[in-house]
């Protein structure tokens, strides 16, 4: 699929593995902490779109499929192309990807947001990006309720969690859940008289490593999850994008000397994602693929 823009310079087209390069560089131009590697994470569990004009890279949009749902994310425009539409054209280019019927959502910056009002994207939750080098030494560890208690990942347990992915989000996640899995660094569980409840993955991200999904039944767990992620992180850059309604556990990473740096928008275009149950996801896997 090559589409010619309304500016006949300007074509859009499906990324291919020769663009990631490019499209790297273009997230490095706009201080975004995205690696390659984190690129090639996205594309590979879906769409990607670029933008060429004069013979280069000028924009890019990606689309993850997740059942009635789908994440746009990655949307780019050269500075110098800024203005004259392109945005809106490969949003909705991209959007065109996902299966008929399918809800759209994003997280937008306060710049971002007035194009999605545009094309009937409406906020639904705030996320709230907390990040530093770690110092265990600041760190108090949180422990479960009850006889509750927490533990690495068993091999085997992989569906379990990747259901209990499903469930926080009423979504389809299977796909970003192989991802997020495989790539782990730690994969930590709550386990509670031989059930478990919930769970936190820390891996590679940017400029370090993120903490996320982060999935729970109450904040104290998401906080006792949390809390042991970061003392295996010591000295470790660490990011993690919290759903701010849940105040305590931004007020918790602040004490323990992560620094909120960006407040951002959940936005959707049709129906709001419901979880099915009692488990919340309080991290983010990343703005890209919520």
């Amino acid at each position: 699929m090559n589409t010619k823009t309304a500016q006949e310079d300007v074509i859009i087209r499906p990324m291919d593995e020769k663009d990631m390069a490019d499209a790297h560089v273009m997230t490095q131009a706009l201080h975004w902490p995205h690696t390659l590697q984190d690129w090639q994470q996205i594309v590979s569990v879906g769409h990607a779109l670029v933008m060429e004009a004069e013979g280069r890279l000028i924009g890019t949009a990606c689309l993850v499929p997740q059942g009635k749902y789908a994440s746009v994310g990655l949307i780019v425009i050269s500075d110098d192309f800024q203005g004259r539409g392109l945005g809106r054209q490969i949003m909705n280019d991209i959007m065109s990807c996902a299966e008929p019927g399918s809800y759209l959502y994003l997280t937008a910056t306060e710049m971002g947001k007035p194009l999605y009002q545009k094309i009937g994207f409406e906020e639904y939750a705030v996320i709230e990006q907390y990040q530093n080098v770690v110092e265990t030494e600041k760190v108090t560890l949180v422990h479960p309720k009850a006889d509750a208690g927490i533990r690495k990942m068993d091999v085997g347990e992989e569906q379990t969690l990747k259901q209990m992915m499903n469930a926080s989000c009423g979504m389809d996640r299977g796909a970003i859940g192989d991802l997020v899995l495989n790539t782990s660094n730690q994969t930590l569980v709550i386990e509670d008289e031989g059930k478990i409840t919930g769970f936190a993955v820390c891996r590679d991200f940017g400029r370090g490593c993120c903490i996320g999904p982060v999935i729970a039944e109450n904040p104290q767990h998401a906080l006792a999850l949390i809390s042991h992620q970061l003392l295996a992180c010591d000295q470790q850059f660490v990011r993690l994008d919290i759903v701010n309604q849940y105040r305590e556990i931004g007020t918790q990473l602040s004490a323990w000397g992560l620094n909120k740096v960006d407040t951002v928008s959940q936005m959707v275009k049709g129906e709001v994602p419901r979880a099915e149950g009692d488990l919340i996801q309080f991290c983010l896997v990343s703005q890209a693929m919520g």
